[in-house]
């Protein structure tokens, strides 16, 4: 191409250059990840930035390789449709659970939460209460129905983080992000397990 110099055969190289991702790209991502748990947390059904949806996207996909069933990781899997169909109603239980609002709870609060699950929500007079998950059921309209008080809905969801976090993780606390990328692993697992069983059938 006119313009563009050859290089000469034999001459030392220089060093090649810092991929920019690494230096520049990851923080920001970071940085909106952590924008939009703030303000999830603040108003979980609030709508994010564009930003902040794709930098959630991105981050959870980053810690997520590429395997047999997804090629392409996390970044194209139908399952982070689930996740952000539920993501509000995660974080409204999760509010439940840290009630010191420090963004970390303990294996024994999360258990508390599974013996009396409920949601954090604000009222119409603007502020906060909880209610049982079969009560925020049946006050969403029909065309946004998440059976979430289902055979297959948040409580299970919240048994299996709980299973993939504490007990085979051998932790004893969660933080927010921790909670949200184990979300996505229990989600991605309960459609893996619901794939092979279509399978099987056919």
């Amino acid at each position: 191409l006119v313009g563009t110099r050859r290089p000469v055969p034999g001459a030392p190289r220089g060093p090649r250059r810092a991929v920019a991702m690494d230096t520049t790209y990851k923080p920001v991502l970071t940085k909106e990840f952590e924008k939009a748990l703030k303000t999830l947390r603040t108003s979980p059904f609030s709508k994010l930035t564009q930003k902040q949806a794709e930098a959630v996207v991105a981050v959870l996909a980053s810690r997520e390789s590429a395997g047999e069933t997804n090629a392409f990781g996390w970044s194209f899997a139908a399952e982070m449709d689930d996740l952000t169909k539920v993501l509000p109603f995660l974080i409204a239980a999760f509010n439940i659970v840290d009630r010191d609002c420090d963004e970390v709870v303990s294996r024994e609060e999360f258990e508390m939460w599974l013996h009396t699950p409920r949601l954090e929500h604000r009222t119409e007079m603007g502020a906060w209460d909880s209610a049982d998950i079969s009560e925020i059921e049946d006050s969403l309209p029909g065309y946004c129905k998440r059976g979430l008080d289902g055979p297959n809905g948040l409580v299970q969801l919240m048994q299996r983080v709980r299973g993939l976090h504490f007990e085979e993780g051998g932790r004893e606390t969660m933080s927010l992000r921790d909670f949200v990328h184990t979300c996505m692993k229990a989600i991605v697992e309960a459609k893996a397990i619901e794939e092979s069983g279509r399978v099987s059938v056919v």
